[in-house]
């Protein structure tokens, strides 16, 4: 049936299954795109690297607004927020859930060139007025150094072009009332300076009924180049986005009873993909549920969710011909702010308030000597990141406060030696220190039913647990002298007691049970150190066709965590082999590239929750993984007519861990792997030792394939009517390290239907679109809630609409 969609639509794909394509529609054959992933300009056929990019045009008529929409044109990626600003990046599997903010991506973020520490801050900004977005597979240790271990993500904007006055604007109207405004500006201000403002207004209701999963943001962008001399090149550049609105949400799919035996599975009947945490039917399943570990029935949500962040940035790149090569400065200070109140994974609620401060300075030379072709370069990043935050589970109200600072410098080299004229071989290698400290603390308030450790179900029914005013449940607090006074003032612990800087029980007056006030700082320093290297060779076996090899390694640092007996863990290393070829054929009609891979990845920082040493409950990074992963890419494009493009992007991926082990204790122990018992005792309860070796890497879908077409069609004069159509699959994989049947996450087709009348000559279109065209909303991130319940995030639903441009 899709194989039939695609053909009788005659239609291409120029910007979801081949991204890496720009068309002319002056030009028969397939043009050329222009990537900077090697800090060069060079044609992306010409670069020898696993690369896909996707150009700013391509990007406005995907209808990809934002980051989490590049699945749809880069099957090797998955980005996903669970809630709050946290943005979790996956690519071939390789990445990490960065769930607290001093946990570094395993894929590395960029915005114009500038090394982000943290992916919400490049990734919550609006995609508008871009040149084109870059994604870089593999440990890229060289030139991007920290932290990517996966890859990088490279978002680059239009920038000012000189000598040119023009402007454009595009509306968008579509179902969910979703507005859009896109907008930019190119002035000429002089014969060797432009400047160039862009701006975007983007909205829609959410796609829950809750009122989650909506859109609220508003983004600014300006940028001035000069050029005082031909030798000399100065572009100062500033952004600005605003993020409100209620932000990413969830659904029940069930929850978990636990018992004597195990754990039982419990559906959410009735709710389904839609209808968010926090409606009067979803409230009514959480209330008919208990929680651990006081395991008495769970209250409604006692918060809307609300989201409300700043991100902003200046930096500037100076470049400068000398006779030794192209020297290039990149300062850049970023600033997040902002804070939201969120119920995932079934918090009630959660909150978080946080400021991260970044400056980095990179500067490198690029040039030639010889046979040689040579960037080398230094580069510097400072962080400082200031957060409070709260995760209240009604029985367990963890607070914490901390100061997270990161220092780090690097210097690099890559070399390009031209053998011959057809063959050339690749080395360099990059010398990491990071310098990382936390000064913090966190606070859990637990209430125990019975004692600790706690009476579990059913006896807890006859200690009373489960009855109304048994034991306290409670608010969102972020001081714990707020929140003893709290249980005193309701009369739930004795009078008089207070807040210590220690670790406080207190006994539940109904005599239900107790609470546990835990008291653990964390002031840490430390350093990481690491030479990451790269050889290659590549080899023109024709003048538009290339085979390359590559092996390069990667390092992610280690760090310090709010984590009681776990305070730090150590770095994450990866190996990467790739075989791979670019070809053009049939004078520029044919494009296939082809690449083979093989990673080994070790002391994988896997980020889970499991127990510290008093049985607490805590969110804690480990390094717990050794993993392989290995497969093919396969990317056609084929143009047969002048308007005619089709193309397919196949990816099989065989992703398994050669050693994953998950430690925890009851009741925090529903995790689908054998176990072994430590002999070690958390809380009361037995440490139990889960090995999940041998199961598949997250987000790993085995066979990924991406079909599309596009038809250009001349209707009068230089009006065409343009139609595309873009279908993918995804095989089914999973999306949570407990390995739970439900998070692991079906295989499901997703097709994009797009309808545009244009005019090449006066530069106005206007088109249709509809995304999602089989209406399903599929399991974006399955969590599995510390509380109990299975939830999940979920992709947008079936959307339409309208797109009006005109570019002037």
């Amino acid at each position: 049936m899709r194989i039939a969609l695609l053909a009788t639509s005659a239609l291409v794909s120029v910007g979801l299954a081949a991204p890496a394509m720009a068309q002319d529609a002056n030009d028969d054959g397939i043009s050329e795109i222009v990537v900077t992933a090697q800090k060069k300009e060079e044609s992306l056929q010409k670069a020898g690297i696993a690369i896909d990019a996707v150009t700013g045009g391509d990007l406005a008529q995907a209808g990809i607004l934002k980051a989490d929409d590049l699945n749809k044109a880069v099957p090797a990626i998955t980005i996903s927020n669970g809630g709050g600003s946290a943005t979790s990046i996956f690519l071939r599997g390789i990445g990490n859930f960065t769930n607290s903010s001093y946990n570094d991506p395993a894929v590395t973020p960029s915005y114009d060139g500038v090394v982000m520490g943290r992916a919400a801050g490049a990734f919550s900004a609006a995609f508008f007025d871009l040149q084109r977005v870059e994604v870089l597979k593999g440990p890229q240790g060289i030139l991007y150094g920290r932290n990517a271990t996966g890859g990088a993500v490279n978002v680059i904007p239009v920038r000012p072009q000189l000598g040119q006055d023009s402007g454009g604007v595009s509306f968008t109207f579509g179902n969910y009332n979703t507005i859009g405004l896109d907008a930019y500006a190119n002035v000429a201000t002089s014969e060797n300076s432009a400047l160039r403002l862009g701006v975007t207004r983007q909205s829609h209701d959410g796609y829950n009924r809750d009122g989650t999963d909506d859109l609220d943001r508003t983004g600014l962008r300006a940028q001035f180049l000069i050029k005082p001399s031909d030798t000399v090149s100065i572009r100062l550049a500033a952004d600005y986005t605003k993020i409100k609105g209620r932000g990413a949400g969830g659904s029940y799919i069930g929850a978990f009873l636990p018992g004597p035996t195990g754990f039982t599975f419990i559906s959410a009947s009735g709710l389904d993909s839609s209808e968010g945490l926090g409606t009067v039917a979803a409230n009514a399943f959480r209330t008919s549920q208990i929680g651990a570990p006081g395991f008495g029935f769970l209250q409604g949500m006692n918060t809307e969710p609300v989201a409300d962040y700043t991100y902003w940035g200046v930096h500037a790149e100076v470049t400068v011909e000398t006779g030794i090569g192209t020297l290039t400065v990149l300062p850049a200070y970023r600033v997040s702010d902002g804070s939201s109140y969120f119920n995932g994974p079934a918090f009630n609620t959660a909150y978080t308030d946080e400021n991260d401060k970044q400056f980095s300075l990179e500067t490198r030379l690029a040039g030639k000597a010889g046979m040689l072709d040579y960037v080398v370069g230094g580069f510097y990043f400072n962080e400082k990141i200031n957060a409070t935050g709260q995760y209240n589970q009604e029985f367990v109200l963890p607070i914490q406060h901390y100061e997270h600072k990161t220092e780090s410098w690097a210097a690099f080299g890559q070399l390009t030696a031209h053998v011959g004229d057809k063959f050339r071989l690749i080395g360099g290698a990059r010398y990491t220190h990071d310098n990382k400290s936390i000064d913090g603390i966190i606070n859990n308030f637990i209430t125990f039913c019975g004692g600790i450790p706690p009476v579990t179900p059913p006896a807890s029914f006859g200690v009373g647990c489960a009855a109304p005013g048994g034991l306290p449940r409670y608010p969102n607090f972020t001081s714990t002298t707020q929140t003893i006074n709290w249980l005193v003032a309701n009369g739930w612990i004795p009078a008089g007691s207070t807040d210590q800087a220690n670790l406080q029980v207190f006994p539940v007056l109904t005599g239900a049970g107790l609470i546990l006030k835990t008291y653990n700082p964390v002031v840490d320093s430390g350093t990481y150190s690491r030479t990451t290297w790269k050889v290659s060779a590549e080899y023109d076996v024709a003048p538009d066709s290339m085979v390359y090899a590559t092996v390069e390694t990667g390092y992610r640092a280690g760090g310090f965590q709010l984590a009681e007996g776990r305070p730090s863990y150590k770095p994450e290393y990866i190996t990467a082999y790739s075989l791979g070829s670019k070809n053009r054929f049939l004078d520029n009609k044919v494009q296939l590239n082809i690449e083979a891979f093989w990673w080994k990845y070790r002391d994988q920082q896997i980020t889970y929750f499991t127990v510290d040493t008093s049985g607490t409950l805590i969110n804690s990074n480990e390094n717990a993984g050794k993993l392989t992963v290995k497969g093919f890419d396969i990317d056609l494009i084929v143009k047969p007519t002048h308007g005619t493009t089709l193309s397919a992007k196949v990816q099989y991926l065989d992703s398994k861990y050669d050693n994953l082990h998950l430690i925890t204790a009851p009741p925090r122990n529903n995790i689908a792997c054998p176990f072994t018992l430590t002999g070690a005792m958390s809380g009361g309860a037995p440490v139990m030792d889960f090995n999940c070796s041998g199961m598949p890497g997250l987000f790993s879908p085995k066979w990924t394939i991406n079909l599309g077409a596009e038809q250009v069609v001349p209707v009068t004069g230089s009006l065409e009517l343009v139609g595309a159509v873009n279908t993918s699959w995804r095989a089914k994989q999973w999306g949570g390290f407990e390995y739970l049947a439900f998070e692991q996450i079906p295989s499901y087709w997703l097709t994009d239907l797009n309808l545009t009348l244009r005019d090449a000559d006066n530069g106005w279109s206007i088109g249709g679109f509809v995304h999602n065209l089989e209406g399903d909303r599929r399991i974006a991130r399955p969590q599995a809630s510390p509380i109990g319940f299975a939830t999940a995030n979920y992709t947008a639903p079936r959307t339409y609409g309208i797109r009006i441009s005109a570019d002037f």
